[in-house]
């Protein structure tokens, strides 16, 4: 093999390790990437540098920021006894977009799934169950994905916040079963948000 096609496929195999990026779009950004002029590369490359070293999860709720504590979590005009979880910080982005929600927020950074080793004691909900123990939520809006494993998780969190006193909603079923939260438009969602129930 050449030390073109061995250093190309390297590059070819890392972009492939994207979610929703195949080997043949994996191929075309490689190429578009050797068209690019010198510091345009550099550019991409620090920009992702940056985007790894600089952004953290939230100490409160696991949103990504870039400091301590999430813009969300310090705005003073949220209601801070109310918060929504969803699976991963994309999902807060389109909840935001719908402008019907003004509580916090809980990132759980996964969901449920039994093929891939995660189950409900390995789920990250430590630090919300302890805010759920101090007093400080009233309310839970589960927004989990409405496929396979985000409806595991959502049956997982009602069991083991059902012992608590706090309401506990489950976001309203008006979004396509087998789709993921970020990829519903913002109409449908916001519907959703605001017609939402109570379980248990």
């Amino acid at each position: 093999m050449s030390s073109f096609n061995r250093v190309f496929h390297e590059v070819v195999k890392n972009l492939s390790r994207f979610p929703g990026i195949g080997k043949r779009s994996a191929e075309r950004i490689a190429f578009s990437i050797l068209k690019m002029n010198a510091k345009d590369v550099e550019d991409i490359a620090r920009s992702i540098k940056d985007l790894h070293s600089l952004i953290k999860p939230c100490r409160l709720c696991n949103n990504f920021s870039t400091k301590e504590i999430c813009s969300i979590c310090l705005d003073s005009k949220r209601k801070k006894d109310v918060v929504c979880v969803v699976e991963e910080p994309t999902d807060i982005m389109a909840i935001e977009k719908t402008s019907q929600y003004r509580g916090l927020y809980y990132v759980l950074l996964g969901s449920i799934s039994p093929l891939e080793g995660i189950d409900g004691e390995t789920l990250n909900t430590g630090k919300l169950i302890n805010r759920i123990k101090k007093g400080q939520i009233s309310e839970v809006i589960i927004s989990t994905d409405p496929d396979n494993e985000g409806e595991l998780t959502a049956q997982y969190l009602i069991q083991k916040l059902s012992q608590y006193r706090i309401k506990i909603y489950r976001i309203a079923i008006g979004v396509p079963l087998g789709t993921k939260i970020e990829y519903i438009d913002s109409a449908t969602l916001g519907e959703a948000l605001t017609k939402r129930h109570p379980v248990g």
